[in-house]
């Protein structure tokens, strides 16, 4: 039985696994160049129509994509070292999670979509006024008919860095504060990055009602705005 995997464009390439009673499936999914009014397919063949589908977000090797800019003269090369610093940046502030998806009775010529999706934990709360770090979630979620599919799992794949990022963001702010400061700060991030913390907040995340969703997706538009 073929169906297909559709990809939204992203900034992100992922790891695909497709496990059902008879196999277990790897693929790499190259999402560089894909534009937005063109989503990339991925056919796969399956012999069952109940299987788990496991998406994981990978950093696109934006280090090979600066480099074949051509460099002319000091102000290239200024800015591809500035692109570097700031892409290596983002990376290790954005939690990547992978996500596994519950597929029930998939039928040929189905077609599952994946797109990147955020879930922002915003600082507009009683301990703003410690200027909290954001933490961001980025994941792949998959619909199907138009219709969410169950999240079963959800995890963490570079904890250690985001966690390493925010201790080093937290001591820029020197001062005798940051006796005080330091723990919360980095106790927080450590918290919001753990493994359970993440299951259990994207999992519930995708139980919740369509309108409830859109609160939640509506708060974090206006706190990345």
């Amino acid at each position: 039985m073929k169906i297909s995997l559709q990809f939204s464009s992203s900034i992100y390439n992922c790891d695909v696994i497709i496990t059902d009673a008879f196999e277990r499936q790897n693929y790499f999914v190259n999402l560089e160049e894909v534009e937005p009014d063109h989503p990339y397919e991925l056919e796969i063949d399956i012999r069952s129509h109940d299987f788990e589908l496991t998406v994981i977000p990978k950093m696109a090797d934006y280090k090979a994509a600066l480099s074949d800019i051509a460099v002319q003269d000091w102000k290239d090369k200024l800015a591809q070292k500035v692109g570097n610093v700031m892409l290596s940046m983002l990376d290790k502030t954005l939690l990547r999670v992978g996500c596994t998806y519950v597929i029930s009775g998939a039928k040929e010529k189905d077609v599952i979509h994946l797109c990147d999706q955020e879930y922002v934990f915003g600082t507009l709360d009683k301990f703003d006024l410690l200027e909290l770090i954001p933490m961001a979630y980025m994941f792949f979620e998959a619909s199907c008919n138009g219709v969410l599919c169950k999240c079963s799992n959800a995890f963490p794949t570079n904890r250690k860095e985001v966690v390493s990022c925010a201790k080093k963001l937290t001591l820029l702010d020197f001062g005798v504060h940051l006796i005080f400061t330091y723990p919360i700060q980095v106790g927080r991030i450590k918290k919001l990055t753990s493994d359970k913390k993440v299951r259990n907040t994207l999992t519930k995340f995708n139980r919740l009602s369509e309108q409830e969703r859109q609160k939640i997706l509506d708060k974090k538009e206006k706190f990345m705005s």
